[in-house]
């Protein structure tokens, strides 16, 4: 189902595209086609994190996931983890994937590969979010791309946006738990 969906966007996008190329709609817009990255709080936006030592999906976290890895939208993390679980991103980001791991109760993994390198964690107390340094250590990693940030705090999502990123309020009643992928893949900011 989600590969079906996941063509069927790409294809409305296309499409899309065919009918406005993509220059001119950035030319009359004012708008620049871009390709795009999103990014992810983890704790209590992609793991549920509410009964102590018991880690899982939140609820619609792995098909939002499955989505954006089916029409090959990169994903990265940029979580807030003590700073001395390690002295480089990548050391943080192996403590931080077996603290998660030693209390998961899925049967299916939390799928760690998906996001490569782009685990980004406070290097200090001052980098942790909602301070605006990771969100733009993501911009910069991010290259050209558009950067996309979801997570459940609205301090975060200010920073993200402050930062230039454009942040999405997960868990939010009366409106999709995840940004829909629509906005992610049309070729110009919506």
């Amino acid at each position: 189902m989600v590969r079906v969906v996941g063509r069927l966007v790409l294809v409305l996008c296309a499409v899309g595209g065919l009918l406005v190329p993509a220059g001119q709609a950035a030319a009359s817009s004012g708008h620049r086609p871009v390709c795009s990255v999103v990014w992810f709080d983890l704790g209590n936006t992609l793991v549920d994190t509410s009964v102590p030592k018991q880690m899982s999906y939140m609820r619609g976290a792995l098909e939002h996931l499955r989505l954006l890895r089916a029409v090959g939208v990169p994903v990265g993390l940029i979580t807030n983890v003590p700073p001395e679980w390690g002295a480089t991103d990548a050391e943080r980001a192996a403590a931080t994937k077996a603290y998660v791991d030693a209390a998961w109760v899925e049967a299916e993994p939390f799928p760690w590969g998906w996001f490569g390198d782009r685990v980004l964690t406070p290097r200090s107390t001052a980098e942790s979010k909602p301070s605006p340094a990771l969100f733009e250590r993501g911009r910069e990693l991010a290259g050209p791309c558009r950067s996309f940030y979801e997570g459940e705090t609205p301090a975060e999502i200010a920073a993200a946006d402050q930062s230039g990123m454009t942040g999405y309020l997960t868990g939010v009643p009366d409106r999709p738990a995840y940004l829909p992928v629509w906005r992610v893949l049309v070729p110009f900011d919506a």
